[in-house]
This record gives structure tokens, sequence and C-alpha cells, in this order.
């Protein structure tokens, strides 16, 4: 009931509910230490006896009572399995997380930083991600330091294109989105799906592209995309392959660009930072807001758009050059 203080039945750690019982009293203008210890041992549950050989002089000593008693010992194990299942998931927010994790860390009675350390990294949710946290964690001594090298690994993750992310390409010169529709075919060369640029503002039906390996190369969903890697787009909508071949586009007779089935090698894709000489800065991973230019693996050409209009309205999308243009850069605005 509302108007009773909280019971404590071992399903919570005696401090947490000795605060919340202090807190309850308060509201109801109970202060003095005395009463407030006396309704706290009234509150226990019968299944958990106090000794009557132990006097409880003391919120301490009720505390460390409780914690004796068989219950705490079947919560803390409860507590360290909910350690050991918590998995960080880069979709939700870290503060819940952390929340997550220093409550079940205290419930399971784990206080050492180094075994604090060691849970942390098996909460990641991969190898690579715990790899470069292990690494930078390694030598802290404070674990609110920890924590913030946490959050900014965090960041980082959360910015990194992956192998399976849905992501919307923007063509920067043009600012139009990169897009397809299994219902749109060329009437010229191969009559194969068209790949497009279709408007400013994203269409999450048409515009969504999947991250996936090239051809014949088998790496985890879930990996970073290295830069200088091979890679393949998979169109959502229609499930195909952004593709391109030894064939005129139909507007600026550039090398056509379509949407193609099976994974074939005219579906890969050199990833590289864009650059305006033959240098570039291939270090680190692919992440949002990267300019990059896209170079296909077959022929040499750059994926790229211009303000070239199909009959259709639609901006054509080419291959062209050798990736150094304005017309080639491209990135990643959208990631999920």
């Amino acid at each position: 009931m509302d108007d009773l203080p909280p019971r404590y039945d071992g399903t919570l750690q005696p401090e947490v509910w000795v605060q919340d019982l202090r807190f309850f009293c308060a509201l109801r203008g109970i202060h003095d230490q005395a009463t407030v210890l006396n309704i706290a041992i009234l509150r226990i549950d019968r299944n958990i006896p106090i000794p009557k050989d132990i006097d409880i002089t003391s919120f301490d000593s009720l505390v460390n009572v409780l914690k004796d008693h068989v219950t705490h010992s079947v919560f803390r194990a409860d507590s360290l399995e909910k350690l050991n299942k918590l998995k960080y998931d880069r979709n939700k927010d870290m503060s819940e997380f952390i929340a997550k994790f220093t409550s079940f860390c205290n419930d399971a009675n784990i206080t050492d930083r180094e075994e604090k350390k060691d849970y942390l990294l098996r909460n990641m949710p991969d190898d690579i991600v715990r790899d470069i946290l292990r690494s930078r964690i390694k030598n802290l001594n404070s674990f609110d330091k920890v924590i913030e090298t946490f959050k900014d690994v965090m960041l980082e993750h959360k910015r990194q294109i992956r192998y399976g992310s849905k992501i919307a390409l923007k063509h920067v010169a043009t600012g139009r989105f990169l897009s397809s529709n299994k219902d749109i075919k060329y009437d010229t060369g191969y009559k194969q799906q068209m790949a497009f640029c279709r408007g400013w503002k994203l269409d999450k039906l048409y515009d969504f592209w999947i991250v996936i390996p090239a051809l014949n190369q088998y790496v985890r969903s879930g990996n970073p995309v290295p830069f200088n890697s091979v890679i393949g787009l998979k169109h959502q909508q229609s499930g195909l392959n952004l593709h391109s071949h030894y064939m005129e586009s139909p507007v600026t007779k550039q090398q056509e660009v379509t949407c193609f089935g099976n994974l074939n090698d005219d579906d890969n894709w050199l990833l590289q930072r864009h650059s305006t000489t033959t240098n570039y800065d291939n270090s680190g991973y692919w992440e949002v807001d990267d300019t990059v230019s896209l170079r296909h693996a077959k022929t040499k050409k750059s994926l790229s758009s211009h303000d070239f209009m199909m009959k259709n309205g639609f901006q054509e999308v080419t291959c062209h050059a050798d990736g150094h243009e304005e017309n080639h850069k491209w990135i990643v605005e959208i990631l999920e």
C-alpha cells in the first residue's frame, strides 16, 4: 500500500531499501532516526529474521545483518547473472547502459576496479570495439575515467558504417540521394533496373542501401568497413546490387550504373576517402559524413552524378573518370 513504508524482502540492495525508507519517513515528517530505525526493523519480511543476539543500533548494523542473510547471497547471484547477460546496443542510450552496468556491479558486490573493467569489456557488442576499449582503459586508475573513455569509444562506434548497415548516400555536389526502384528500368542498354538520384529529402523506401561484402569475400556482419575495402551495396527495396558495366548511359554517354541481381564482379566498388590527387588517406574506418569516392573495381571508373536529368525527371548516375572530381563526392548522411 502507498501509505506504508517499503518492505524489505531480499530483492534489492539493503542500502537502497534503507534510502527509500528514510525518504518515505522524511516526506511524512518523521525525522527522529531511532524511530525511523524501528520502522525499518518492522518492515523487514518475516522470512528474514534478525538474530536475537544482535543488537541493531544503527542503519549500518541493520544493513550488515541483512547482507549476512542467505537471501542477499541469492540476490547477488541474480545480479551477477544479469551483469553477464548485459550487452551494449549502439542503438540504445549510453546512459541507460551505464546505469544498469553500475547498478548490477553494486548489487553483485563487484567493487574492484580491474574486475569492473573486465565485466565492461565483456559487455561490448563485438571484438573490434572490445579491443579498442581494452587498449584505451588498460592503464586508467579511475573508473570514472573508464566510463568517460567508454563514452568516447561508443560515440566513434555509433558513427562507424558496418557491414549490414543501412545507409543513405548523398551526392555532395547536387545534394540528392542515390536511389532506385524495382519498377523503374532503363529502356536502353541491357534494360536493367535504373540507379539514379531522386531528391533532396530522404525517401526511406527507395533511398536505403545495405553495405555488403564484395564477391567471394566473407566478412562478419557488424564489422566496421575500413577504407580501401572493396564492398557491395544492396538496394533495400529491390534486393538488387549497385552495378556497372561497359555500356553507355542514356544521357551523357558515360558508363551506365544499374541495379542487378546475383552478386558478381560488376557489383564490386572500391571505397576511398575522396581526394583531388592520387594521394589517398585511407586510414581508419568509414564513418557518417566522411566524403568518399566509390570506384568501380572492374572498370576503374568512379560513381558519379550531375545535373543532367533523364526523361523521367530523375538525375542521371554514371561511372566516370578516376574519382578526383567534385561530381565523384558522396557522403553517408543517414545510418541505421
